[in-house]
């Protein structure tokens, strides 16, 4: 017997499963009238009495809920579009199937009888399709891979195929090679649901890389699925939730702070909408492919509202959707100094350990390309892809000539420039360095860079390896990233005043009509002024030891950095700042009086905080990565 209970079966998917059933039994039946082998009248009418007879068992079984006769059709069907049936056949499918045979069995009746199949076919074909039958029975449903391979010939290039890949793996792993039909706006809100609890670094957890390419190490990695890592996102982020749940000692928005640090990050609400952008491209590609029956593609608006349903369902005061939001922030000029002064400039331990001190400078990309990115403001691609011979001097300067060549395609037209070398690179000795280098390193100014990669995307893999070494250094930031240098280095001349149509042409941004090409070729000179306008206040002194110049010291910040750390109160100010230097003992400040559990006098707090800020002006400071954190330590700052 039938279960008759509700399932999870759509009306689309029922639709495409009869639509299927119709078309394979109209090719059979029309095959074989097509084929016009000769029967006599009595096999016939033996023919005929067994399809009536076969109707009525089914006419029979339906009365009671009852579709084994069809569930063998169903299934078949169902199988060929990549749909998983309930293990029993669901009511509403079954009855509309029973339906549909008891119609094929008719029609097959007519045909044996002497009809056209195609013309007695009409009615049937015009409750699934506006297509003419012999049109039906020839189209097939256009399926999410076929889709996916359509929409990569529609957008060729290499950065719409990764956009495109990534959400076409992730719709195959929810629905399946489902037809496209199937993915009505229902479906696609419970899908993008399931999308925004995926963690950011799913799919990263294969065991792949460049020594195992085809297979991970370790088999059971191969087993992961995408909900596997749903789930164990879930257990970690439930361990951590209920570790500070009955903490007393904490408020809750001290606990949201410290859960946003320990939480698994989620896709971003800006990975989410890219994501829907590239499914409605797969609707297009399946529409390119005679798809008729498109759903609509939900909207911005539906993604945001699904993400923030999902806090209002867990009514948790705790609950946090953590994700790692890029706010592209300008540098510190307290980590600019540390950054600067750390031992990939002053001195490492070897090769592979940059962040160790020691004796040893290796000017290559690791010490070379974030100079350059936050000194001219370059992306950091257009540095990575430089050639030995973009060195050039012009006008009495010596010039990076950037995006130059084809295979140093800009991001725009405008991204092809003459920008002045730094003074400071000039200072340590980059054009000495550029002369010295020898021929087999090659035409490229930062070979090793390129070489991490083979596939050709240079600028991944070694911002990948470089975050390795800034997280070692206690530099990695999700909003003051590598990236983020660009940023800085226009903040520092927009802070000189810098004329706007001077640091566009400097980033390869258009100002007006004319092309940055022909406004940075001829005015090197004025160039060169602006971008030594960036104030970084290095002291550089030959090192004998070296043999090079290095940078001795870096006047952005002063002494030893001092790591800083804060408790929130429930209104989000400071209720203690803990400051933190080597060598010395942690000093507290505490704006919560501990006898009373109130604040302090107005007047206190602000004798507190003057002696925060004399402790720190001029220092380097390692402030939390929690905004609301770092926002309280900057407000008790501005209270002394």
């Amino acid at each position: 017997m039938t279960n008759t209970s509700a399932t999870a079966i759509t009306a689309e998917q029922i639709k495409v499963i009869l639509s299927d059933i119709l078309r394979a039994e109209l090719n059979r039946i029309i095959d074989a009238q097509n084929a016009g082998e000769p029967i006599d009248d009595d096999e016939l009418d033996l023919q005929i009495q067994s399809l009536t007879a076969q109707g009525d068992d089914m006419r029979h079984h339906a009365r009671k809920n009852d579709f084994r006769l069809v569930d063998q059709i169903a299934r078949d069907a169902a199988a060929r579009l990549g749909i998983t049936l309930p293990e029993d056949l669901p009511s509403s499918l079954g009855r509309r199937v029973t339906d549909l045979a008891r119609d094929i069995l008719d029609l097959e009746v007519k045909a044996l009888d002497g009809y056209d199949a195609v013309t007695e076919a009409a009615d049937s074909v015009a409750r699934f399709s506006a297509l003419p039958v012999d049109d039906f029975v020839r189209t097939k449903p256009v399926t999410l891979s076929a889709a996916w391979a359509k929409t990569l010939e529609l957008y060729p290039t290499r950065d719409m195929k990764g956009n495109i890949d990534a959400i076409a793996k992730v719709a195959l792993a929810f629905f399946g090679d489902v037809p496209v039909a199937t993915i009505t706006t229902d479906r696609q809100t419970v899908f993008f649901k399931w999308m925004s609890r995926l963690p950011k670094s799913h799919g990263k957890g294969h065991g792949k890389n460049r020594f195992c390419p085809d297979a991970p190490k370790d088999p059971s990695k191969s087993l992961v699925t995408k909900d596997d890592e749903i789930e164990a996102a879930d257990e970690a982020d439930y361990i951590a939730t209920e570790a500070l749940r009955d903490r007393d000692d904490l408020s809750d928005l001290e606990k949201r702070a410290l859960l946003s640090e320990q939480l698994v990050p989620r896709l971003t609400n800006s990975t989410l909408k890219r994501n829907r952008d590239g499914l409605n491209r797969l609707m297009k590609g399946a529409r390119a492919l005679g798809c008729t029956e498109m759903p609509e593609v939900i909207s911005y608006r539906d993604v945001e509202r699904i993400v923030k349903a999902l806090g209002e369902e867990k009514q948790d005061p705790l609950y946090l959707r953590v994700v790692q939001s890029k706010l592209r922030m300008p540098w510190t000029e307290e980590r600019l100094s540390q950054l600067l002064t750390s031992p990939i400039y002053a001195g490492c331990f070897s090769e592979s350990r940059r962040w160790r001190p020691g004796n040893v400078i290796i000017r290559d990309a690791f010490y070379w390309v974030p100079l350059i990115v936050m000194m001219i403001g370059s992306r950091i691609k257009e540095i990575l892809l430089l050639e030995r011979r973009n060195i050039i001097w012009r006008n009495g300067e010596y010039c990076f000539a950037i995006a130059k060549g084809a295979a140093q395609l800009g991001k725009t037209d405008d991204a092809y420039r003459v920008v002045p070398i730094p003074q400071i690179l000039l200072d340590l000795g980059f054009i000495e360095w550029w002369k010295g280098l020898d021929d087999a390193h090659g035409p490229l100014l930062f070979p090793e860079a390129a070489n991490r990669s083979a596939v050709g995307k240079v600028t991944e893999p070694f911002s990948k390896a470089y975050y390795i070494i800034l997280n070692r250094l206690d530099l990695g930031d999700a909003d003051e990233d590598f990236y983020a240098l660009r940023k800085t280095f226009h903040s520092l001349l927009r802070a000189a005043d810098v004329a706007d149509g001077q640091r566009q042409a400097i980033a390869g941004h258009r100002t007006g009509s004319i092309m940055n090409i022909h406004y940075t070729a001829h005015r090197t000179k004025e160039l060169k002024e602006a971008v030594d306008k960036a104030e970084f206040a290095l002291e550089i002194g030959f090192s004998e030891e070296h043999g090079f110049p290095i940078i001795l010291s870096c006047g952005l910040s002063k002494g030893s950095p001092l790591s800083v750390d804060v408790t929130l109160a429930d209104d989000g100010t400071a209720s203690e700042i803990v400051v933190s230097e080597d060598g010395k003992a942690p000093r507290k400040f505490a704006t919560i009086n501990a006898a009373t559990g109130q604040k302090i006098e107005p007047i206190e707090l602000c004798t507190l905080a003057s002696s925060f800020k004399e402790l720190t002006d001029e220092r380097t400071m390692r402030l939390p990565k929690h905004p609301l954190k770092r926002q309280a330590v900057e407000h008790f700052r501005a209270l002394g």
